[in-house]
């Protein structure tokens, strides 16, 4: 049975592509880039330093792409987020139902943070693990950290995403994973074995998680 529930964010608990797309213009314009743009949808997920290095075929580069999105973005695009209904409905029955409700994102740790609060649904959330450059930066680096500081047994444990970064993360380190339909994520791509259930909605999540107890 599951005890602890490791949301993603982009794409899970927020829509976030109004203010990450804007910001990849910005990025790409300063570099005198042209990017089709058909393409972002697929770089909401991993970390930003391995989309870039992949672009510019330079490691410094990638993080000096990162420093100038991560600073735009912040100036202004990340107040385009926007929390998906039923979300913190979702947080809060499932705090009730006794579930330990966390955090693990390839965002920055403190974005994170700021972007829960200001939605108010920071306090049905217990543990935040979050992107620290040249730290932790992959989702198996952040489920792994989540998981030795909060000394959880992975077989409680259940990561909830949308993007096959979240999957294949949580099998990296021997987890579970529920899909979220209604964010980024590509269907063909989604085939793990860990995957135990595809959620068409926050309540469908709820239904899953509680089934049985």
């Amino acid at each position: 049975m599951y005890r602890r529930l490791f949301f993603d964010f982009d794409g899970t608990i927020c829509d976030t592509s109004q203010g990450i797309y804007a910001t990849l213009d910005d990025t790409f314009a300063h570099y005198g880039m042209t990017v089709d743009r058909r393409n972002y949808p697929r770089w909401i997920g991993p970390p930003l330093s391995e989309t870039f290095e992949t672009l510019f075929g330079d490691r410094d580069k990638a993080y000096e792409a990162v420093a100038f999105f991560r600073k735009r973005y912040c100036e202004g695009n990340i107040k385009l987020t926007r929390l998906y209904d039923g979300i913190a409905d979702l947080f809060a029955r499932l705090k009730a139902d006794g579930f330990s409700v966390c955090v693990a994102t390839c965002k920055k740790e403190e974005e994170a943070i700021a972007l829960l609060k200001s939605f108010g649904v920071y306090d049905s959330v217990d543990f935040v693990s979050g992107l620290v450059y040249h730290l932790r930066e992959t989702k198996q680096e952040v489920l792994s950290h989540a998981l030795d500081s909060l000394g959880a047994k992975v077989e409680e444990c259940v990561m909830i995403g949308d993007t096959v970064f979240d999957s294949e993360g949580a099998q990296a380190v021997g987890m579970d994973c529920i899909i979220c339909e209604w964010g980024f994520g590509v269907r063909e791509q989604l085939t793990q074995p860990n995957i135990v259930f595809f959620a068409a909605s926050p309540e469908d999540v709820r239904a899953f998680l509680t089934e049985g107890r």
